[in-house]
């Protein structure tokens, strides 16, 4: 593979890499890695022998397979993560407490990796806050989100002005910032030509108003995770160095960092010519100002509802949960997630809550799809195997037989990890796979 990387930017890497400049510059000639992260609730046999490093859920494949025909990929077993923004979850554990109560914000979330990997790191009474601007983008999250199972995230579509404006704070707050995105070079050569001197100097603006806005929001103590996946010095250290002199934060320094990745006077920066993986970099610092707090109007909803009904039937813990309609929808929150979400109700623009069970219709009940790839479904509703040809005529939303007696609602299973409904009736099976999300490749 060859891609010409535009001369302002080698004289630009020369400038701040020097000697080192060229092997940077020749690493961009080869061909990106592939590597996932695994689901730690939806746990799979991975056919890899090489780990990352830095994240043990995390493995390289030897080539890329098509992921859209991967019954497990749908099913939300793995995300298809770049290696070095897996480091993200490095960070998150050797700084945050596994079994503490926290809440944390992603700012910047699509297309959802760093989201899952919070998720998959925070204790189970935490809630995340994963956010998008750009409607398609967080449409995208929001199925992303759907396919990893967990309830106790909320999604808002909202830009960092107005959470500074709402009065949340956080324990945590994630921003992996718009960038010029020298780092996917090689993994996607369009950032090539979208890359100019003028295209840095605008992120490094959109950095610093971002980070202006959303510091507020973080509490006494709380931590801020910066990322970017570029080079640059300027969207990179000279943004911490910023907000170092403002004598509010203090830089956290990580233990044991593997070999290859470069500690930078306040982050850390990955090059594809010392790591397996791409350019990212990543700085971790602590609030040491006190935020002004308000009063606290967070409610828990502990009144019966008459949706309450739905927990028992559907929810392996339904005691965990509050039961809320929204339109013709049941929703669950997880308790916690209920209280961060009647704080915001009314100043954020939400998208999103907890775990969507389904819809009443009549005297029967459509489960929604995302409570068939749930972590907290019911164990004992029916559960139908399928085989990985099965499946992907089942994704495709073809008709599929079922050789069974039972009648009535099912999930589909591929290797015991769910995929969708159908629902048997006499003489057909109906597929309940959603039409948007279709298999619409041809299959052989």
């Amino acid at each position: 593979m060859s891609h010409a990387v535009p001369e302002a930017f080698i004289a630009r890497v020369n400038n701040y890499l020097g000697d080192d400049a060229q092997s940077l510059l020749q690493s961009l000639q080869t061909s990106a890695p592939t590597s996932i992260r695994i689901n730690p609730k939806k746990i799979i046999e991975i056919d890899s022998n090489e780990k990352v490093n830095w994240c043990k859920s995390g493995f390289y494949l030897n080539e890329r397979p098509v992921f859209t025909l991967d019954p497990l990929f749908q099913a939300g077993c793995y995300y298809v993560q770049e290696a070095a923004s897996m480091f993200l979850g490095f960070a998150l554990k050797q700084t945050i407490d596994p079994e503490e109560s926290i809440v944390a914000l992603d700012l910047c979330a699509a297309p959802g990796g760093k989201s899952t990997h919070i998720l998959s790191s925070i204790s189970a009474n935490s809630t995340l806050i994963s956010n998008e601007i750009i409607p398609n983008r967080n449409k995208i999250l929001r199925e992303n989100l759907t396919k990893w199972g967990f309830a106790n995230s909320i999604v808002t579509q909202n830009d960092a002005s107005q959470f500074a404006t709402s009065e949340m704070q956080f324990d945590v707050i994630v921003v992996d910032a718009p960038c010029s995105g020298e780092g996917l070079f090689r993994k996607d050569p369009a950032s090539i030509e979208e890359w100019s001197v003028e295209n840095v100097d605008l992120c490094c603006s959109r950095q610093i108003n971002i980070l202006e806005e959303i510091k507020e929001c973080l509490k006494e103590n709380g931590l801020l995770f910066y990322s970017t996946c570029t080079y640059e010095p300027s969207e990179n250290d000279d943004q911490i160095e910023r907000l170092q002199a403002t004598k509010e934060f203090e830089i956290v320094k990580l233990k044991d960092v593997p070999d290859g990745i470069t500690l930078t006077k306040y982050g850390y920066q990955f090059y594809p010519h010392k790591t397996k993986g791409e350019g990212f970099y990543l700085a971790v610092l602590k609030k040491i100002t006190e935020t002004p707090t308000t009063k606290d109007k967070g409610k828990s909803k502990s009144s019966m509802s008459s949706t309450d009904q739905y927990l028992g039937n559907y929810l392996k813990n339904p005691e965990e949960f509050t039961s809320m309609q929204f339109k013709e929808f049941i929703l669950a929150i997880p308790h916690h997630t209920n209280m961060v979400f009647q704080k915001i109700n009314s100043k954020l623009h939400i998208k999103s809550v907890g775990l969507t069970l389904g819809t009443p219709k009549g005297k029967d009940f459509i489960p929604a799809h995302e409570l068939a790839l749930s972590i907290d479904i019911n164990p004992e509703i029916k559960r139908i195997e399928l085989s990985k040809e099965d499946a992907l005529v089942y994704m495709k939303c073809d008709a599929i037989k079922i050789d069974r007696d039972y009648k009535g609602w099912a999930v589909v299973t591929y290797q015991n990890h769910g995929l969708g409904w159908i629902k048997l009736v006499p003489g057909r099976v109906n597929n309940y796979f959603p039409k948007e999300l279709r298999i619409k490749m041809e299959i052989k």
